[in-house]
């Protein structure tokens, strides 16, 4: 029978990896004691210029080993003996200070005390130069050693193969975003980057020098600078820049005729989502940049902390952002309604890759909220404290072709929802409305108008909060004009707009998608919440920017335009003339006045409902206008594009 050893072996990775600290420590230890022992001689040669007296010598014998048993003991509190060098930085050199001058003191204090505790003369009487000496040359022989070491391994460390040919970039932007990259360029040669120069607007940094790299000029002269440099490419290290700032940047790039890629904004670097040195090309969305917006005192983490969450239209571009800061603030458990397959799927593979040890708490229900039997059995089972409802149709020229589909599922299954909350104990029902509803010229817009209205009326005087929150278009969510232009820039061109003045606001994903959370968190039942949209965006204007970013011209992808879409507005208006806007405690959103009461009876309007979904859509539209008395249909007198009704498409000329 064979024989098995059952004591451990002492030979595995952790015990390998405990001898190698063990001797790396024993390694630094013994090279503090030989610089201590060294600078104290040193310093007893300097004090008496090389010719020591020799009644001095037994104090020096004596004194010595005092000496370095409290520097090394300083040394161990504070931690000379852990730190990888070839990182050193400004800590490192804060704890040597800090350490040394403990050392320095206690010795000193030990020279006026010892007399009064009548120790030995001989380790009491030294001259305090040597002292003072003793603690200069060794913190300065320390902080060498340390800076030899990383200038060592920067420079002769590496055994990555560095590419022949290097990239010669300049970085826009010579402040500490600018210097981590530079820094980050320096340090990982492989790369084959090298920084020919820095480009700022500040005046008082022209001329400096960020690590070896001179600070050319401004950013404006940015043409003339790169081909003085011989630069291939520039680097935009200003992630608080603005998107009108960063446009700036961008038409100087363009014009210069020069690569460009950027920082992530200080957004998404806040959220630790991504690192500030991760380079990408400039998207649409940088061009939107707006200051962070954030709630005082964490309200939003309050209300969904520990909570249970219900979140239909999982699957959107809303939806699907929902779920993922949601999830962020760990609520009890969340259920994700969507009836798309793909979407759901989608959906859940980020969140996995997100947090995957949350998951657990997610359940994903692939259901139409038009089925209202298997969406009360949803809500029934899982008892949600919030429900969050995004499941909408949203394109406007389809609603036009289908109004009796839109109107099921953006009104009707909506109200159907929300009474079921109601009746399941549901705290808060969220309703993401859209700012087409204000004033609605298309069957999308009164239906999300109708929606509000019938939830107003159905909640006035129920248990359940209400919130309503609208805002302006998604950037790059499916359908939207972003992704549009990409495809048709991919293909050649020509990039469609459908008229010259059309404008509409804009808001990032993440953005939409916190003012629903804080709306929520502020609170105010019954009311419509609106966010500060900022400053419209012509279309034009943004298909302009689309192409730039390309790195075309309008000569290599022209913009023509079609002629506004049945329903389709030239400008989106930011509230109804009856509201009056409020604001709340945060100081980007605004709230309506209280609730207007329907013009017309909603309980008649839906007793009707069957009836008049089944006649021909002119009639629906006549139907909806009972409801929303505001809403105006748009048709074939819609403002057409110059010169699109005679068959011939305007080409867009230019801007110089």
């Amino acid at each position: 029978m064979p024989l098995h050893n059952d004591r451990p072996s002492h030979s595995t990775p952790l015990h390998s990896l405990l001898r190698l600290t063990a001797g790396r420590i024993s390694g630094l230890f013994l090279f503090h004691a030989a610089v201590f022992a060294a600078c104290y001689v040193f310093a007893w040669q300097l004090r008496f210029e090389f010719d020591v007296p020799t009644f001095y010598l037994p104090t020096f014998r004596m004194s010595l080993p005092v000496v370095m048993g409290v520097q090394l003991l300083a040394g161990a509190l504070f931690g000379f003996y852990k730190g990888w060098w070839r990182y050193v930085g400004i800590g490192d050199v804060v704890r040597l200070v800090i350490g040394q001058t403990t050392a320095l003191t206690i010795l000193a204090v030990s020279w006026y005390v010892g007399p009064l505790l009548h120790v030995p003369d001989q380790f009491v009487r030294e001259p305090r130069g040597v002292l003072l000496i003793d603690w200069a040359f060794a913190l300065l022989t320390l902080f060498g050693a340390r800076v030899a070491i990383r200038m060592g391994q920067d420079r002769f460390g590496r055994t990555e193969v560095q590419p022949r040919e290097q990239k010669r970039v300049l970085i826009v932007g010579a402040g500490d975003a600018g210097e981590a990259l530079a820094r980050e360029i320096e340090h990982r040669p492989q790369l084959g980057i090298r920084v020919v120069g820095f480009v700022d607007d500040q005046r008082a940094k022209w001329g400096a020098h960020i690590r070896g790299v001179r600070v050319t000029g401004p950013i404006a002269e940015i043409g003339r600078i790169a081909d003085a440099a011989n630069a291939d490419e520039a680097f935009i290290a200003i992630p608080s820049a603005s998107g009108k700032r960063l446009r700036e940047i961008i038409s100087f790039l363009s014009a210069a005729d020069l690569k460009f890629k950027t920082m992530p904004g200080m957004d998404q670097v806040m959220s630790g989502r991504v690192h500030v040195t991760q380079l990408r090309p400039v998207n649409v969305e940088d061009l939107m940049r707006r200051k962070r917006i954030e709630l005082p005192g964490d309200p939003v983490r309050q209300m969904f902390h520990g909570r249970r969450v219900l979140i239909t239209g999982a699957g959107g571009s809303i939806g699907s952002e929902l779920a993922s800061q949601i999830l962020d603030l760990e609520p009890e458990s969340m259920a994700l309604v969507e009836r798309s397959e793909y979407s759901l799927y989608e959906c859940n593979k980020r969140l996995m890759s997100q947090a995957a040890w949350l998951l657990p708490r997610v359940s994903c229900n692939l259901i139409d909220i038009q089925d209202s039997g298997i969406i009360e059995e949803i809500v029934s089972s899982f008892q949600p404290h919030i429900v969050l409802h995004a499941a909408a149709h949203k394109h406007v020229p389809l609603g036009e072709q289908n109004p009796a589909e839109y109107v099921r599922n953006n009104t009707l299954a909506t109200r159907a929802l929300a009474a079921v909350c109601e009746r399941s104990g549901v705290d808060r029902f969220v309703f993401v409305s859209t700012d087409k509803a204000i004033n609605p010229t298309s069957v999308m817009g009164a239906s999300k108008r109708a929606a509000e209205i019938g939830l107003i009326d159905l909640l006035s005087e129920r248990a359940m909060k209400l919130t309503i929150v609208r805002f302006g278009n998604v950037i790059g969510s499916s359908g939207s004009v972003v992704p549009l232009f990409l495809e048709q820039i991919a293909a050649g061109g020509p990039v469609t707009v459908t008229h010259p003045e059309v404008t509409r606001y804009f808001l990032r994903t993440s953005e939409a998608v916190s003012l629903v959370l804080q709306a929520a968190a502020v609170g105010t039942d019954g009311h419509v919440f609106m966010l500060d949209m900022g400053e419209p965006v012509k279309i034009v204007d943004l298909a302009r920017d689309m192409i730039r970013l390309s790195n075309h011209t309008e000569e290599e992808i022209p913009i023509v335009f079609t002629g506004l879409r049945p329903g389709e507005k030239l400008f989106e208006e930011v509230r109804l003339e009856a509201e009056s806007i409020k604001p709340t405690v945060h100081p980007h959103i605004v709230v309506t006045g209280p609730p207007q009461p329907a013009p017309y009876t909603v309980g008649q309007w839906l007793r009707d409902a069957d009836a008049r979904l089944k006649r021909p859509p002119s009639s629906i539209t006549e139907w909806l206008s009972e409801l929303v008395p505001e809403y105006k249909p748009l048709g074939s007198d819609a403002p057409a594009a110059p010169e699109v009704a005679t068959g011939r498409a305007l080409r867009l000329v230019p801007t110089p």
